[in-house]
């Protein structure tokens, strides 16, 4: 099939771009189908067989729908956030709202998610009836990255001269920078290096780094019996600085890229993900856990319903006895990642987004049960 893919930004560095345009479209472009990703133009309804819209809404957007339908071509819209929570619109601008979501999934033949909490909550608002898939955010390893990202500018339309991010070559050094200036070993030997990564936070949700402060308290504890060191990888130093102020850990705050998250979970002994329980938390997918997970570093986080999947294979909640077990006990770590590994080529490897989301466009629903052909984690653990 001929796939038309609209959305705000193809850049690589963007999660919702990356999770829910980049990697599906790849992901079916490895079985065939062919994708081209509009920003500033718009698809020509005649030249495609389908329509997804990722993340955007607006009047402009239903009538490219209207037009699709019109010739019979199927239209999916694809929400990866709670748009529907008050504020939500404030921060992304009036084209994006719960209102704009539900006019223009009347012009759709279904809505995709990543998580059942979103769906759900999605459905409350745009209708019972409107037909829904769940697709969750992918695993993902270097190489995979750096393939799509090789791929990325010839599929963008109209961007002949893409100059991206995805438009460099990352392999190799590239990936992970100059060794000089990315390595960091002033710290003791053992020291155990504990990572987080995401957005520092927003008006609307409680989601962020602010939520590290209770993890902090059990790591200083650690910290009497094992040097550690949180690594924080985000958008805000200011932040960081006051929530670091004064703690009896070693601290290092790293400005955000994929290159870097890569490069730090390739050197981590665990990954923290502290989840809040507002109605936008909540509906988060379990991409940081998979991903970390993906790339050989045990997990400990919040009970999301997403994470359900993983549930064995991560500690959940109890914070103090995962860091205990993780940071003092690195067979157990090395079990869980290992014992993860299957769960992620079923459920959550760049296959099984592809079928998952071929049997959406031919008008079905994925077989998770079938095997992937060639799924493969990042070099193990030390």
């Amino acid at each position: 099939m001929r796939l038309a893919w609209v959305v705000p930004d193809a850049d690589p560095t963007v999660a919702s771009f990356r999770y829910r345009c980049l990697i599906p479209a790849w992901a079916l472009h490895q079985i065939g189908h062919e994708s081209t990703i509009f920003v500033h133009e718009r698809p020509s309804p005649a030249a495609f067989d389908a329509l997804i819209v990722v993340k955007q809404a607006g009047e402009q957007l239903q009538e490219l729908a209207q037009a699709f339908r019109l010739l019979g071509k199927p239209v999916f819209l694809d929400l990866c956030d709670n748009i529907f929570i008050p504020g939500y619109a404030q921060r992304r601008g009036p084209d994006l709202s719960g209102e704009t979501a539900i006019d223009l999934a009347r012009k759709t033949d279904g809505l995709v998610t990543p998580s059942r909490a979103l769906e759900r909550v999605a459905g409350l608002h745009l209708g019972e009836d409107i037909a829904s898939w769940v697709v969750p955010d992918a695993a993902i390893t270097p190489d995979a990255y750096q393939a799509m990202c090789a791929w990325l500018p010839r599929s963008v339309a109209g961007d002949t001269h893409y100059t991206g991010p995805a438009a460099r070559d990352l392999h190799g050094k590239d990936m992970f920078g100059v060794e000089s200036d990315w390595q960091v070993d002033h710290l003791p030997e053992d020291t155990a290096r504990v990572i987080w990564f995401g957005r520092h936070g927003s008006f609307h949700s409680e989601f962020g780094m602010g939520l590290l402060k209770p993890v902090i308290e059990e790591l200083e504890r650690a910290h009497r019996d094992r040097p550690i060191e949180l690594v924080v990888i985000s958008n805000n130093r200011v932040r960081f600085d006051a929530l670091t102020h004064g703690v009896n850990i070693f601290t290092r705050y790293e400005s955000w890229s994929n290159e870097r998250v890569f490069f730090e979970l390739s050197r981590a002994d665990l990954f923290v993900m502290p989840s809040a329980a507002d109605p936008f938390s909540v509906c988060k997918s379990a991409n940081r856990a998979v991903l970390a997970l993906a790339n050989n570093v045990p997990v400990v986080a919040t009970y999301l319903e997403s994470l359900e999947p993983l549930r064995d294979v991560i500690m959940l909640d109890d914070w103090r006895a995962a860091i205990d077990a993780y940071l003092f006990d690195r067979t157990l770590a090395r079990e869980q990642v290992r014992r993860a590994q299957p769960i992620l080529a079923e459920q959550f490897s760049i296959e099984a987004i592809g079928r998952q989301w071929n049997a959406i466009l031919r008008g079905g629903r994925a077989d998770l049960s079938e095997p992937t052909s060639y799924w493969q984690p990042a070099a193990q653990i030390a």
